[in-house]
């Protein structure tokens, strides 16, 4: 049987390579050259946008080559313990004494902010089900939990961050909003190291090697912030946790790397160049923004510069209304037209405008035009009219021929035509679900599989619209509350203690273990990519993404409920290949039904934000079944015929609805309903309510096929062996 470990195989990521090689040669690849901004608009959005991924790994591949040149002379080309032991990055040394001052803490804070809040981002899709059974997984899973505050009191570092953020009394944008990326002034080095540390987020395996080297170098150093001001009070509680978290983890890490590296012997030395790779690029992308941030608080930008951004963020929506307003023979629409380019002649044309008063700054023309009642009144908010005032203020005189630097140009209108990786070849829909489930599990490495998982989903959930009538049509809590509590209750109170003998034989049992495999292996696969929420809806996110932690151990293999089905198969003498493996699917002992359910599960996991409704809907029915007459009568008859019953009984307790899964299932669908119902209309209430519903009746419709053969199968199959 292939090891669990084998997911991690250096031959997966070069094949997904491959394939992206194959998908830029079909487009224009020059295409895949993104702006660092753009880049990390994109990925900060909530969904499965597929298509950035070549421009993604390419700016990573990039960026780790640039670092391994950088310190090739500092690499150990032949891995051994000794060469683990002894990859430390040079100490990065803080600002000078004289930008440690309170302004410059502050200004450093919000130009570092998405570093900070994108930390520890590359890990989160790390335990992807196919994978989540593998030791070296469930390691770096806890590494994730545990630098993520996760199984902590208090606070978390991006709450703390945040909280200094707020303290600063700026007004900054989301982090995931265009407006954020658009902002000119926040250094572009801090928007190339948020990006890379967004991109290594989207390849777990075919990038694993560096992302264990980010790591690493991560959990050796102080944060980013504590590099520049080591010694600031405000920011110690963020400094002391870091440090904490980090000293755990880094032990475990270099563990995590030594057994990896000896699990792929033979490639040892390949992999330990792409770990030092890993670890460079986290320690270039720190010393690039420390000296950076240095450079810029050493040399402000003037009051001229401030100015003259200020004029390039506002002219989109100024043109067109300054056809009548001329200054030197040319309108102001004309002016606003040519920036960047014509800033220093726009500023030059200005100073000997009548609108700028030279002798009396603060008494100017253009100043009024800002006041109540002004032509622009509401154009600028305070902020901004200080920076018109701070340029008025400034020695006009001495500086009307300053040349003024050319910001960095927005690309808020410039077409990105970003390749998407093997559009959805109509391979994909000729296969059958039992062909599809390879490609879904490793869905990572083969996206070009999900435009056909899309379309299965649709299916089943217009069918399911069709076929289940509402058990009521208007939306309330308390409507919602009895109907569930009616289910759970009609099931606790159906169960009968076993008397005498099973009604279902040992053997069924053992034969239907096996066909579940297939959905089992991959328990808690519908919540993998809950983490896409985090955007658009951060109290649900947190809800499903910890509901997917329990159902894969939270970073303990013995907790881990597919390894603990494994052992189940394996007491009972049935193996199986990984489910991550082709031979998994072309196994004779599943019947070909045993994989519709997971295939559709695996297939609306790829898009938790497009069908949240659906996934809240299906997540409540499957954490609801695992509670009452079935799953109590299952540990009554296991126990009977001597049979671990340990899945059986780890549902029943995690899934309670009390506190556990099924009560965590329907606050989840709460919140989400509290949302429609406070800002929508009461059809459109109605809408999201059916829509939850055809979720909650899919997995009863997609499993009907299963249900019936399963009685079907396993008598032929006894008669096949019977008369062979």
């Amino acid at each position: 049987m292939t090891k669990p470990e084998h997911a991690f195989d250096p031959a997966l990521g070069l094949q997904f390579a491959r394939q992206l090689e194959a998908s830029q040669s079909l487009g224009n690849s020059s295409a895949i050259d993104i702006d660092a901004r753009q880049l990390f608009y994109q990925l900060n959005q909530s969904g499965n946008n597929q298509d950035v991924m070549p421009a993604a790994h390419h700016f990573v591949s990039q960026q780790l080559n640039k670092a391994s040149q950088a310190y090739m002379s500092l690499q150990a080309t032949n891995y051994s313990q000794e060469s683990l032991a002894s990859l430390q990055a040079p100490a990065i040394p803080p600002l000078t004494e004289g930008l440690q001052g309170e302004s410059d803490f502050y200004q450093g804070l919000n130009q570092l902010a998405a570093v900070h809040l994108t930390q520890p981002c590359w890990l989160e899709n790390i335990s992807q089900i196919g994978s989540s059974q593998a030791d070296t997984t469930v390691t770096v899973m806890a590494v994730y939990l545990q630098l993520t505050g996760a199984e902590q009191q208090g606070a978390n570092a991006q709450q703390l961050y945040r909280a200094l953020l707020l303290s600063s009394g700026r007004n900054t944008p989301m982090l995931h909003s265009f407006e954020y990326s658009q902002q000119t002034g926040v250094l572009a080095e801090v928007f190339n190291f948020a990006s890379i540390q967004l991109a290594l987020a989207r390849f777990p395996r075919v990038l694993f090697a560096e992302i264990l080297g980010f790591t690493l170098a991560y959990c050796q150093a102080p944060v980013l912030l504590e590099i520049c001001f080591p010694d600031h009070l405000l920011a110690r509680s963020l400094f002391n946790l870091h440090k904490q978290q980090a000293q755990q983890c880094a032990p475990v890490l270099h563990t995590c790397i030594a057994n990896y590296l000896g699990l792929f012997s033979q490639q040892s030395e390949q992999l330990w160049q792409r770990i030092c790779d890993g670890f460079w690029l986290y320690h270039t992308q720190m010393q690039s923004c420390r000296d950076r941030l240095q450079h810029v608080l050493q040399a402000p930008v003037s009051a001229h510069q401030g100015f003259a951004d200020l004029l390039q963020q506002k002219a989109a929506a100024a043109m067109g209304h300054h056809q009548k307003v001329a200054i030197q023979g040319k309108t102001l629409d004309d002016w606003f037209a040519g920036l960047p380019e014509n800033s220093g002649q726009f500023l030059q044309a200005l100073i000997q405008s009548g609108y700028v008063n030279q002798k009396n700054p603060a008494d100017s023309p253009l100043l009024k035009l800002f006041d109540f009642k002004g032509p622009m009144f509401g154009v600028l908010d305070q902020a901004e009219l200080d920076i018109v005032k701070n340029w008025l203020g400034s020695e006009l005189n001495e500086h009307t021929t300053e040349v003024v630097k050319e910001p960095e140009k927005s690309f808020a209108n410039a077409p990105v035509q970003i390749p998407v990786i093997n559009k959805a070849q109509k391979k994909y829909a000729k296969l059958c679900n039992r062909e599809l489930y390879y490609y879904l599990v490793n869905a990572d490495l083969f996206p070009d599989v999900l435009p056909t998982a899309r379309a299965k989903v649709q299916y089943s959930l217009q069918a399911c619209r069709w076929l289940n009538p509402l058990p009521f049509k208007h939306y309330s809590h308390q409507r919602f509350d009895h109907y569930i509590d009616t289910i759970y209750q009609q099931e606790v109170d159906a169960y009968q203690p076993l008397q005498g003998k099973p009604k279902i034989s040992r053997e069924a049992y053992v034969w239907g273990l096996e066909q579940i495999a297939p959905m089992i292996l991959i328990d808690g696969c519908w919540l993998q990519n809950s983490l896409a929420l985090k955007n658009l809806n951060p109290e649900i996110c947190e809800i499903l993404f910890n509901i997917y932690c329990d159902e894969i151990g939270n970073g303990r293999l013995a907790q881990n409920h597919p390894h603990i089905f494994q052992q189940l198969l394996e007491s009972i003498s049935i193996q199986v290949p990984p489910v991550y493996s082709e031979a998994f699917v072309k196994s004779p002992g599943f019947i070909n039904s045993a994989f519709d359910l997971p295939v559709y599960m695996l297939s609306l996991s790829s898009f938790s934000v497009e069908f949240l409704p659906e996934l809240l809907g299906l997540n409540m029915a499957i954490e609801l079944s695992g509670l009452g007459k079935s799953y109590m009568s299952l540990v009554d008859d296991w126990n009977y015929w001597g049979i671990d019953p340990s899945i059986a009984n780890i549902h029943i307790s995690i899934d309670n609805a009390a506190s556990g899964h099924t009560f965590l299932a329907k606050k989840a669908i709460k919140i989400y309903m509290d949302e429609v119902l406070n800002n929508s209309a009461d059809r459109v209430v109605d809408q999201h309510w059916r829509r939850i519903y055809s979720g909650y009746t899919s997995l009863r419709f997609v499993g009907r096929r299963f249900k019936l053969a399963l009685p079907i199968g396993y008598l032929w199959n006894k008669f096949s062996v019977k008369n062979r």
